[in-house]
Order: C-alpha cells, then sequence, then structure tokens
C-alpha cells in the first residue's frame, strides 16, 4: 500500500514543478522576438489550466481505486471469500459480470483485462477455493467522478465505512488546513465535511468543463490557486491512505504471533507532544527500530518506529522480554501518541506500510 502513496506523492511533485515552470515559460515567450510565439501566451495559459486539472484529478483518481483495490486484495488473502464484507461480494459479482457482458476487455482503462481470467477468478471465489483472487476491476468501478460521496461509496464496499468522515479528522488534512487558514489550533472536530465536498467538487467540474469544452476554462486558475489545490489533494489522499492503513493494521496485527500492545502508565506522560510514552514491563523484546503504531476509530493510524528507548533512567537499544521495569520503559517514537493509547509494536518488518530499515540493531529473542 505504501507505494500507492508514494507515486502520487511523485506526480503531485511533478505536477507542482510544472506549475513552478508557468511563470518563468510564459516571461521568456512574452520577451521573444516572434510575434507568433509571443500570442501563444495566451493560449498557454489555458492549456496549462486544461493540462492542470486534467492531470491532477487523474492522479487522485488512480490514487483511489489502487488504495481501495489494495485494500479489497489484503483482505482477500486475510479472510475466505464468503467471509468477505456481503457489499464487495455483491459488487464483485455484479460488476464481474457487467465487464464481461460488455466485452471491451483488453480496450482503453481495461487493457491488461482478459475474459479467460475474470471468468477463472470468479469461478474460484463462488466455488469457495483456496487461494482466490479478486477481479480488481469489478471492485473499484464507479461511473461517476470522484466527488466525496463517490471516494465514500468506493470505499464502503471493500468495507471501510464514511472514509471521508475520518480523513477529515486526520492529521494530513488538519495540518493542511490550518497552514492554509492561518489558523492558531487545530479545529476540535477536524476539517469540516463541507471542505472537503466542495474542494473536490470544483476540481471535478473543472475536469468535466475542460472535457466538454476542449481545454478552454472560463476561468482560469492562478499559481497561488494551483498549488492551494494540490496541497488539498495531497493532505486529503494522506488522510484517507491514513484511515486504510488503520483498518488493515487493526485487522492484521490482532494476532499475538505477530505483534504485542504497550499499555501506557497511568497517569505519566506522553512528554515532548506526545512523541515519548513511559509504558509498563513489555512481554515480547523492545529495540530500537522496531516498527510501532497506534490507531484510533476517529483519525485513522500513526505509524513510525522506536526512536529510543530507556530503562532505569539509563539509555539502552534493546530491552528483553519481560525485563524488570519498575519505573516503567519509556520509549520515544517519531509520531505523536495519545494519552492513554494502547501502542502496538511488530514482532516483524511489514513493508506494505513501514519504509525499510536498513542498519537496525536486530530483536533480542
Amino acid at each position: 500500500m505504501r507505494s500507492t502513496l508514494d507515486e502520487l506523492k511523485q506526480e503531485l511533485n511533478e505536477l507542482k514543478a510544472f506549475v513552478a515552470s508557468i511563470t518563468p515559460v510564459n516571461a521568456a515567450l512574452t520577451g521573444h522576438g516572434e510575434t507568433v510565439v509571443r500570442q501563444f501566451v495566451s493560449i498557454r495559459r489555458r492549456f496549462d489550466n486544461a493540462a492542470f486539472a486534467v492531470a491532477l484529478y487523474a492522479s487522485f483518481e488512480k490514487f483511489i481505486e489502487t488504495l481501495a483495490a489494495s485494500f479489497a486484495t489484503l483482505e482477500a488473502r486475510r479472510l475466505p471469500y464468503a467471509a468477505l464484507p456481503q457489499k464487495l461480494v455483491n459488487k464483485h459479482l455484479q460488476r464481474s459480470a457487467d465487464l464481461l457482458s460488455r466485452g471491451r476487455l483488453g480496450q482503453g482503462r481495461h487493457a491488461g483485462l482478459n475474459a479467460v481470467d475474470m471468468v477463472e477468478n470468479l469461478f474460484r471465489c463462488l466455488k469457495g477455493m483456496d487461494p482466490y483472487a479478486l477481479n480488481e476491476a469489478a471492485v473499484v468501478w464507479h461511473d461517476t467522478n470522484l466527488r466525496a460521496s463517490e471516494v465514500d461509496t468506493i470505499f464502503a464496499d471493500v468495507g471501510i465505512e464514511q472514509v471521508c468522515a475520518c480523513a477529515r479528522r486526520g492529521d494530513a488534512l488538519t495540518e493542511w488546513y490550518v497552514e492554509t487558514q492561518g489558523l492558531a489550533a487545530s479545529p476540535r472536530d477536524g476539517v469540516a465535511r463541507t471542505v472537503i465536498d466542495e474542494r473536490l467538487n470544483a476540481l471535478v467540474e473543472r475536469r468535466n468543463q475542460i472535457a466538454h469544452r476542449g481545454g478552454n476554462p472560463v476561468d482560469l486558475l492562478g499559481i497561488d490557486d494551483m498549488n492551494e489545490t494540490i496541497g488539498f489533494i495531497d493532505a486529503l489522499s494522506t488522510a484517507i491512505f491514513s484511515t486504510v492503513v488503520g483498518r488493515y493494521l487493526d485487522a492484521r496485527y490482532k494476532e499475538p504471533a505477530l505483534s504485542a500492545q504497550l499499555t501506557q502508565q497511568n497517569g505519566v506522560g506522553p512528554y515532548r507532544n506526545g512523541t515519548i510514552v513511559v509504558v509498563e514491563t513489555s512481554a515480547v523484546p523492545l529495540f530500537v527500530g522496531q516498527p510501532v503504531f497506534v490507531t484510533s476509530s476517529s483519525w485513522g493510524a500513526r505509524w513510525g518506529r522506536i526512536q529510543g528507548l530507556q530503562l532505569d533512567g539509563a539509555d539502552v537499544d534493546r530491552i528483553a522480554a519481560a525485563a524488570p521495569a519498575p519505573q516503567g520503559i519509556g520509549v520515544a517514537l517519531d509520531f505523536q501518541c495519545p494519552r492513554g493509547a494502547s501502542l502496538t509494536v511488530l514482532l516483524e518488518e511489514d513493508d506494505l506500510v513501514w519504509n525499510s530499515n536498513v542498519g537496525v540493531p536486530a530483536p533480542v529473542r
């Protein structure tokens, strides 16, 4: 899943570079000696706007579809087909049939699909066979552009209800809103849902206007507006990603063989704006660099790696399982942990969410 967000951010960075080039390129064209080149400036402004809107929406749509498909695939590895959310099972069956009946497999956005593979996947699903694979194109099928309500629907179909309601309380979107609005503090209940609705609507309408009018939007976006829109899509996508990751982590790491809970000491900490917590004796080994996370049904997940450990007032790289800790264990994090929240440490790497961690001390066995 992490690669899905990484790819989006790379595309947004390229789009930022494109936006940054607009003013200097137009200035160079304006001063050109050839009249025909100077006349091109006004035309270029319109097509710069068109290219921006189409590219930004396409990146967002691909991100949402890929993320939802990835989550559904992970659920399919974890659960038998009959145990998947009923919405997902129903959509998978209906939309697989629709794709097969339309006869457009191997064309356009379905260029990589063929009827034989789809039928085989559907057969294995309906027969309850293991392993099985979902038809991803059917899972993420949508008939309308990705306004907030459609984003909610896509994720509800794979088992995550009201993803935008959770994302509006996410760190990334809240931080973006505080910065763009010049607020002194974050809104207590997150960003208003109307902000997501209105901004996605504006992007979709602009994209549709361009598609229907051939690249001639009536109101051209300025450079600042373009950058703010990129920032919004970046923040919203990151918040949605955190929500989906939270659901994945909660489902994946229920098993004690894969993870362990760390309980904060009652009434102690956290410190340094929530990045240092004091926990009770751990039943499993702890080490600097160990993957760790905290989840919330309100805002999704925060995850990272243990940055430091302290036992009996001394900094250490490792702590053995069940090591006596009458004063608790100090754990430094690279994210904020709410007071009283349980942390979960992993007993193995998970490269679906975490970056590689070369050079980290090996865990104590």
